[in-house]
Order: structure tokens, then C-alpha cells, then sequence
């Protein structure tokens, strides 16, 4: 089986899922992590919110924070010291990042997608195509459900929910995406505005979720792999400050938003993940 995370970022899939990543490795299945906004586009140099948006402000340890495929090329190198620290497959599509799309400033990021800023469907379908060919399924494909309403996480969302419509490319085990996408809850966005559940999401973020198709919780127990995640997500040293202000209050978010899910759930072990998986009936 082959289980496929599309992240809109490099980070992403650490952040949100990185229990789940070390759970099924350890099962010995398949994990390939999908980066859609990795690329910079045209640009050449950063400007001031770019730098600060990236994570490149003052401190953060990027020798030229102007250059803007420095700074990028970071990024797509702490996905790939993540994949080996997890041992997953990466895929890195080079779309543009929001920031060199256009959107300017936080009102921007976290507003609404432009309506000439569409989500990446044809990208998607055709790696997935390409993944099935060399045999990489997915038996599951996950995505955002774009919690915090970065416009990147809500179009890779929309990539998803677009899938779900369709009949799945190429030499695939099953006849429909119904019951192989999962929608995963964005860390540290959920945790940060006190998620809980579906009536916590933005309004109409799964307004194109077909007829017939319902959302539906399923826990993973991560307590056995909770301080591998954190590993995990150590690799992105870039990203650290201007998340979390740095690995300690990381490592503290992911222990708190664990175990939080783990009592919404009632899992005994005290932490755990959710990923919400798009069903039929």
C-alpha cells in the first residue's frame, strides 16, 4: 500500500501528520510526501514581508535572506533531510509559493484565494498518474483541510475535494476517490485557534464536498512515536523561531495539541492524531 500526503509547503506534512508518517512506516507501508509551493516563481530578490513570511527575518541563520532561491532552496533541502529522518519518498512540484503569486501582506495570505489564482488540480492528477504508474497507489491520499486559511493550504484543500468528483487516472486498485482522501487538521493553525471539530472550520471550507460524501474523525495513536514527530519536525530549523520562538515551545505545542486530541477522542494513551476521511453513506 502506498500512503500519499500532499503538503502545501515544505513542513506541512511534519507539522500535521508526522505521528501518523512514523505510525505507518512502522508498518512497513509506503509514504511519498507531495510538496505543491515550493518554487519561487520569476522572483529574484525578497522583500521584506517574503522574508518574514518564509521564516528568513533577522536571525534566522540564511546567509543572503535577499535571495529568493536561496531561501527556497533551503526549504526543499529541510523536506528532503525530513524525508530521510522519516523514511518517506518527497516529491517537490515547484509551484510558485503565495507569496510570489501576488499576495501581499497577512489579509492577503489568509483570505480568500484570488479568483485568477486557481487550486493546482491538473498538477495533482498528474503526479498521482505518475505515481500510479511507477506503483505507488495511493490506497490514501491526504490533504489540508486549510484550518488558519493560509490561501496555499486552502487551494491544495480544493485539490482534494476536486478529486473526489472525478474517476482516478491510471492503473489504480479502486474505482473512486470516496473513502481514499483524508483531510488532515493543520498544525500549528488548529492548534493555535482551538480547533475541535467540523463546526470549528472556516464557513464553506468543504462546500465542494459532493453530494452523498460526509466527513468522518479517525484517530491514530502517536504516543509511541509523539517524540519522533518532534524529531521530525526539528528539521525545518528554519521555521522554528518564527513559529514556535524556537525547538522547546515546539516540542511543548505538538505534546499539548497531542494529547488534547487524544481527550476529544478518548484515547488512553494520552496523544494522538485525527485526520477526517471523505466517505460515502
Amino acid at each position: 500500500m502506498a500512503h500519499i500526503f500532499v503538503a502545501p509547503h515544505p513542513d506541512d506534512v511534519a507539522l500535521s501528520c508526522g505521528g501518523l508518517v512514523a505510525r505507518l512506516r512502522e508498518r512497513g507501508e509506503n509514504v511519498a510526501v507531495l510538496t505543491l509551493f515550493s518554487g519561487t516563481g520569476e522572483a529574484g530578490r525578497l522583500t521584506p514581508y517574503q522574508r518574514e513570511a518564509l521564516g528568513f527575518g533577522s536571525g534566522s541563520g540564511l546567509r543572503d535572506a535577499d535571495a529568493a532561491a536561496e531561501a527556497m532552496a533551503l526549504r526543499r533541502l529541510e523536506d528532503e533531510r525530513f524525508a530521510a529522518f522519516a523514511g518517506v519518498s518527497t516529491v517537490l512540484l515547484g509551484l510558485p509559493d503565495a507569496v510570489f503569486r501576488g499576495y501581499v501582506g497577512d489579509d492577503q495570505l489568509l483570505g480568500d484565494p484570488r479568483a485568477d489564482d486557481p487550486a493546482p488540480v491538473a498538477a495533482l492528477r498528474r503526479e498521482l498518474a505518475r505515481l500510479a504508474r511507477d506503483g505507488l497507489g495511493p490506497e490514501r491520499l491526504y490533504c489540508p483541510m486549510g484550518i488558519g486559511r493560509h490561501v496555499d493550504h486552502q487551494l491544495a484543500r480544493e485539490a482534494g475535494l476536486a478529486l473526489l468528483a472525478e474517476q482516478p487516472e491510471g492503473p489504480q486498485p479502486f474505482a473512486s476517490w470516496v473513502g481514499r482522501v483524508a483531510f488532515y487538521e493543520d498544525f500549528p493553525y488548529a492548534h493555535r485557534g482551538g480547533f475541535g471539530g467540523l463546526a470549528d472550520l472556516p464557513a464553506g471550507a468543504f462546500a465542494a464536498l459532493p453530494g452523498g460524501v460526509a466527513l468522518r474523525g479517525e484517530l491514530t495513536d502517536v504516543a509511541a512515536v509523539l517524540e519522533r514527530k518532534v524529531g521530525g519536525i526539528a528539521q525545518y530549523a528554519s521555521q522554528m523561531d518564527r513559529l514556535f520562538g524556537g525547538a522547546g515551545p515546539m516540542a511543548e505545542a505538538v505534546r499539548a495539541y497531542a494529547a488534547r486530541v487524544a481527550a476529544a477522542g478518548s484515547v488512553a494513551s494520552g496523544a494522538a492524531e485525527r485526520v477526517w476521511v471523505a466517505a460515502g453513506g
